[in-house]
């Protein structure tokens, strides 16, 4: 809605103040007068309307860039950890099955040792 008014603005100000000259030439000096400064507030009327709408915009996007950030920082966090225990539960596993293998080993040692009378 900002932006329609300001152009709607803008463009109507510049209008008027292109066309003050050409009514002064025209011989209508008071006339080419009130067009261009009607012109001119009109125009700058519409640059304080841009104005105000790029900084509500500028707010905005400053805003989602921050919560983008803080989004992007959390997921790497969640990646990093997921990955540090994903190597740890591999070291966990793998040094568990090195000792029921040497365990399954001095069982079977054990084993042969006990005698029968």
């Amino acid at each position: 809605m900002f932006e329609f008014e300001m152009i709607v603005a803008f463009g109507a100000g510049a209008a008027l103040m292109a066309m003050a000259p050409v009514v002064k030439k025209m011989g209508n000096q008071e006339l080419g007068d009130s067009m261009g400064q009607a012109g001119r507030t009109m125009a700058k009327s519409g640059v304080k309307v841009g104005i105000v709408a790029a900084g509500a915009a500028s707010k905005v996007v400053r805003g989602v860039a921050k919560g983008a950030a803080e989004v992007a920082e959390t997921f790497v966090d969640l990646v990093e950890e997921a990955k540090s225990e994903s190597s740890s539960d591999e070291i966990d596993d793998s040094s568990s099955s090195e000792t029921n293998s040497s365990a399954g080993k001095d069982n079977s040692s054990t084993i042969t040792e006990v005698t029968v009378e």
